[in-house]
């Protein structure tokens, strides 16, 4: 029986179910937990059958392995989207906690964490998280240097980054075991006040 599509549409349609279901595993890891985000509540989410999953990930395991940088991919999108949106006169305080925040908090981060908990004793997949995370780091990172270099040394950056990072994720921790929502605002607020007076180097004014 002839098939009802020319194989670009097939394509099109096998590449669009395997994002769904990969994006529906982010939202399952994001709302439910590693350990809930069962098969069925995946491909429930995903909107597609049993059959269609079974056609791109055979096992829960193997789902999960390229969630990795599914995940990854939709966090350095968020991060793109955000840099292009920060206005030109944006304070450089702003600008290093909003790309943070962009890549690293909210249901991407809350998703990350998931992930980074739910195969820290599966050595093959952690040591691919790990290089996936750390490319998108360092790309975030070189992001703020062009926005913020030569303006900035590079030292003093780096050093508000890093910090930067720890404390959006602490948030996202905070935010995962259900934290007051204003309180955690307000800290970033005051992460960002405090970041921009780090960036000028203790400077008045």
């Amino acid at each position: 029986m002839p098939s009802p599509l020319p194989p670009n549409k097939h394509q099109e349609k096998s590449l669009r179910t395997r994002a769904l279901l990969l994006d529906a595993a982010i939202d399952s890891l994001a709302e439910v937990g590693y350990g809930s985000a069962s098969i069925a509540d995946i491909t429930a989410r995903a909107g597609v059958t049993r059959g269609a999953q079974l056609h791109h990930f055979h096992t829960r395991a193997e789902l999960f392995a390229h969630t990795i940088g599914h995940l990854t991919q939709r966090q350095r999108e968020a991060m793109l989207r955000r840099a292009r949106a920060l206005g030109e006169t944006a304070t450089a305080g702003s600008v290093l906690v909003e790309l943070v925040t962009a890549t690293f908090a909210g249901k991407l981060g809350r998703a990350a964490v998931e992930l980074y908990v739910g195969i820290a004793y599966e050595r093959d997949l952690r040591r691919e998280m790990l290089r996936v995370q750390h490319d998108l780091t360092v790309e975030l990172l070189d992001i703020c240097a062009a926005r913020l270099e030569p303006a900035l040394p590079r030292e003093r950056l780096e050093s508000a980054f890093w910090i930067t990072i720890n404390v959006v994720r602490g948030a996202t921790l905070d935010d995962m075991v259900g934290r007051d929502r204003a309180r955690r605002k307000q800290v970033l607020a005051d992460w960002t006040a405090l970041t921009e007076h780090a960036l000028r180097g203790g400077e008045n004014g």
